[in-house]
């Protein structure tokens, strides 16, 4: 058994607390720097001489007594001082402010590398944000939407082709051209032949501008993060998710509702205008691809709220609700067994796509792989109103992993994972 002095909390023990340890543990535990060998002087009995009181003579004692200990533990190591890999600025903020410096910060200039050829104008190029920034922002990204985090993400450094099964009928496979044969004994097999298409995502450019005034920059650093932050990553993540809806498929990802597999189901007969009918959201879930329907969840516009919240079936002379409030928690509600997402990219009542049922999990997105994001300055968009413009840069695209509907084996409508509800005028 040795005596060790902890340097690090350990095992319920506390920085400086002294623990007797096995002889086995002691080299981990010293080479991880986790505690270090206690020297104790030599007790002198009464026989022996006084102990020396000089600061020399005590010196070249514990020497002693350590080279010793080293030498009985010759496996012993001192353990290294882990390199110091982190950017050299302290918060987001202050790497902001010295971008405003450009090259002139000596920091900058030696730490980043310049993404174009003139540095301090915001067309011409820009400067890599530190690793442990641009994790934040992307973090805070992931949290601040509600779509993205829910599609199934594939981090590439180049576009990305993905094949597929193109099946637009279940009539003689369920997966889209590999059959099933029962043949009977010692007849041959028939071979199938699977009916591949290609989903090919590009990297599209996706950026975000945003202003700060010379006092605030002037300010704490810790103020511009929190504006950088919180600015970039909020518009960033609703413009992910409203391309994921919305998207036109041109620059940008082609979104739910102009996607071939997107499943639209028509309105009842003399349905009036604006109005959503408890029959309209039944039709919707039949409609859905069945193995899909646990991962759904319903987009609705909030302003279709009164209307979503009066839904019932009736049941004899009573009638049972279709819809179910979660009184504790307001965002916590479901319409037909489904979490509804109260969304900002849904459409107007009344118009084709107020109200959604989708499974994200069959819409495929593409990132940046690495960090993932790059900044620019200038001081030249805004020089008259004392303003500085910062640009943000990602690479992101996506679109849903079905090219067209399916038809199921035993029935007529069509599936999908994506239904909305048609036009109401």
């Amino acid at each position: 058994m040795k005596t060790l002095i902890l340097l690090q909390e350990y095992s319920g023990f506390k920085v400086g607390d002294e623990v007797d340890v096995k002889d086995e543990d002691v080299e981990s535990l010293i080479a991880d720097g986790i505690a270090k060998l206690k020297v104790e002087i030599a007790q002198h009995t009464e026989e022996e001489e006084e102990p020396p009181t000089d600061a020399g003579t005590i010196a070249k004692l514990v020497y002693n007594q350590i080279k010793e200990e080293l030498k009985t533990e010759s496996k012993l190591r001192i353990p290294a001082q882990p390199k110091d890999d982190k950017s050299p600025w302290h918060s987001f903020g202050e790497f902001a402010k010295a971008v405003i410096v450009g090259q002139g910060d000596e920091k900058l200039a030696n730490y980043c590398k310049s993404t174009g050829m003139n540095i301090a104008i915001n067309a011409d190029g820009g400067f890599l944000i530190p690793a442990e920034f641009s994790t934040a922002i992307l973090t805070a990204m992931a949290q601040a939407g509600e779509l993205a985090p829910k599609c199934q993400n594939f981090p590439s450094n180049n576009n990305l082709a993905l094949p597929f099964v193109n099946i637009t009928t279940q009539a003689t496979s369920w997966t889209g051209g590999v059959t099933i044969y029962k043949p009977a004994e010692g007849v041959a097999k028939t071979e199938s032949l699977p009916q591949f298409a290609k989903a090919e995502l590009h990297l599209h450019k996706m950026t975000a501008l945003v202003y700060t005034t010379d006092e605030l920059l002037q300010d704490s650093p810790m103020a511009l993060e929190t504006f950088l932050t919180t600015m970039v990553s909020t518009e960033m993540a609703l413009t992910k998710d409203e391309d994921i809806v919305n998207g036109s498929g041109a620059g940008e990802c082609l979104g739910i509702m102009n996607a071939p597999c997107l499943v639209s189901v028509t309105k009842e007969t003399d349905q009036p205008a604006d109005t959503i009918y408890t029959e309209n959201v039944l039709k919707m879930a039949s409609r859905m691809y069945a193995p899909s329907y646990r991962n759904a969840v319903w987009l609705i516009a909030q302003d279709a709220m009164p209307q979503i919240g009066t839904l019932s079936i009736t049941v004899g002379t009573g009638g049972a609700p279709v819809f179910i409030a979660d009184i504790k928690n307001p965002l916590g509600a479901s319409l037909l067994g489904r979490p509804i997402l109260w969304s900002p990219h849904c459409q107007t009542v009344g118009t084709t796509g107020d109200i959604i049922l989708a499974d994200f999990g069959q819409y495929i997105t593409i990132t940046k792989q690495g960090i993932g994001m790059e900044t620019a300055t200038s001081i030249h968009v805004k020089f008259v109103e004392d303003e500085t413009a910062f640009r943000f840069v990602v690479r992101f695209d996506g679109q849903p992993w079905w090219a067209a509907p399916r038809t199921p084996k035993h029935g007529n409508n069509t599936v999908s994972p994506f239904v909305a509800l048609a036009t109401r005028d």
